[in-house]
Formats: C-alpha cells, sequence, structure tokens
C-alpha cells in the first residue's frame, strides 16, 4: 500500500490547525475528508484549496460529539473510498473559566467534544482499519496538560484524558497494525488566536507563537510508514517552552 491510496479523515479540519493537517495530508497524497461543525464557509475553501492544487478532498457536516452523526460519517467514508487508514481528531472546544463558575453543563460539553469524540470516530474507524490490518490514530491534544492556566480545569481534564486514552488504545491496537498516537501543541496562532498572541507576543528575546504547520508536519510523520515504530506516545511540539520554564514557572520559549 503506498500513501498515495490512502484515506484520511480529519475532525475539525476547516480552520487551524486541523486545516493545515488537511493541507499536508493532502499534499502527501491521501484522499482528505475534513469534518466540520459549523465553519461551512472555510470547510468549502480548504476543499477548494485541495482540489485546485491536483488534491482530493471531501466537507462533512457533523458534530463529533453526536454517536449518530459520527457513525453514519465513517460509513459515509468507507463506502466512497473502500477504505480509511487515518484519523486526525482534532476537533475541540474551549471553555475557559475558574471551576467555582463552571456549570456542569459547560464540563460536560468540553469532556464530550474533546474527549468522547475522539472515543466515538477512534471505535468507528477500527473495524475499518483492523480489517485492513493498518492505520492510523492521532490525537491532538495540548500542553496544557502539563502546564494549564487558569480556567481550564475542564479542557485540561479533557485533553489529559486524550492523553490516556491514546495508551490505553494503544496498547488494544498495537499488535494490529494500527499505531495510535498523540501530539501535543504549545500556544498556536490560529485565526482564534491572534488576538491574544499580539497582545502577550512571545515569551521572551527571540521567541515566538508556533503556527499550524508546524503542527501539521508531525502529523504528517506520524501518519507515515517511517512512523511505524512509534506507538502510544504524546509527541510535545511547543518550541521548548515546556523545558525552558525558570523556577519561578515562568516560560520562556514559546
Amino acid at each position: 500500500m503506498t500513501e498515495h491510496h490512502r484515506v484520511a479523515i480529519v475532525t475539525g479540519g476547516s480552520r487551524g490547525i486541523g486545516r493545515a493537517v488537511a493541507l499536508r495530508l493532502a499534499r502527501d497524497g491521501h484522499t482528505v475528508h475534513l469534518v466540520y461543525r459549523e465553519a461551512a464557509d472555510e470547510a468549502a475553501e480548504a476543499v477548494e484549496e485541495i482540489t485546485a492544487a491536483g488534491g482530493r478532498a471531501r466537507a462533512h457536516r457533523a458534530d463529533v460529539a453526536d454517536e449518530a452523526a459520527v457513525d453514519a460519517l465513517v460509513d459515509d467514508v468507507a463506502e466512497q473510498d473502500g477504505g480509511i487508514h487515518v484519523l486526525v481528531n482534532n476537533a475541540a472546544v474551549i471553555d475557559d473559566r475558574l471551576l467555582l463558575g463552571t456549570r456542569t453543563a459547560g464540563w460536560e460539553r468540553v469532556l464530550r467534544t474533546n474527549l468522547t469524540g475522539p472515543f466515538l470516530t477512534s471505535r468507528a474507524v477500527l473495524p475499518v482499519m483492523l480489517d485492513q490490518g493498518w492505520g492510523r490514530i492521532v490525537n491532538i491534544s495540548s500542553n496544557s496538560v502539563r502546564i494549564p492556566g487558569p480556567g481550564q480545569t475542564a479542557y485540561a481534564a479533557s485533553k489529559g484524558g486524550l492523553e490516556a486514552f491514546t495508551r490505553a488504545l494503544a496498547a488494544e491496537v498495537g499488535h494490529k497494525g494500527v499505531r495510535v498516537n498523540t501530539v501535543a501543541p504549545g500556544k498556536v496562532r490560529t485565526d482564534m488566536t491572534t488576538a491574544v498572541a499580539d497582545l502577550l507576543g512571545g515569551d521572551g528575546a527571540g521567541t515566538r507563537w508556533g503556527v499550524p504547520e508546524d503542527i501539521s508536519g508531525i502529523v504528517g510523520f506520524l501518519v507515515g510508514d517511517e512512523a511505524d515504530y512509534i506507538q502510544g506516545q504524546t509527541i510535545t511540539v511547543d518550541g521548548g517552552r515546556l523545558v525552558m520554564r525558570d523556577r519561578a514557572g515562568r516560560g520562556r520559549a514559546s
């Protein structure tokens, strides 16, 4: 099997990191199925950009927290393309607020999208991947698991659970040809974070925020054949922020 005949599903694929991942996988020869919930125009633009460059892509509207919608999506993709080789679980929501101000509904919304969503999509694609004897699942986490900010209890908990989910699933399916790994970005400049990035700047001289392409590159590697010996790992992509913190706890690189 060559990468040029592989089929990929990218959730949250219309904007930011998801869009960059979709474009990268398309350039690598994958047929890409972008999943979006609300950003229909952005999804259409991403598909148009891929197809204009000679790639193959299709957009699907679905809520990854909706079990029926996920099952229908996977059935549609598998029927259309005859297989599913790559799943990138990128869709996520943020609802930052201090714990005392967090309502149960808000907590559950974050966990349902960020953790239950990847559970549903992974469960749906696994029968296809196991039948093929080959598959790649990449979950997008966050450095907020290790250095959360105030108000990130729900978000950090959901991403921490996602990393544990990665390890457990890797132990289940690794011997059957399916590789499951996590990428944990640091501060990445997207359309949702540009205002904050401009306000805060870097953490010191010569530092910068990441860009979506910093993340899509490692995802592109993990879903390829050269990453076959990488399993159940969380790979941090944060410009060194995690290891360059001073004793006062202030990050010095991003």
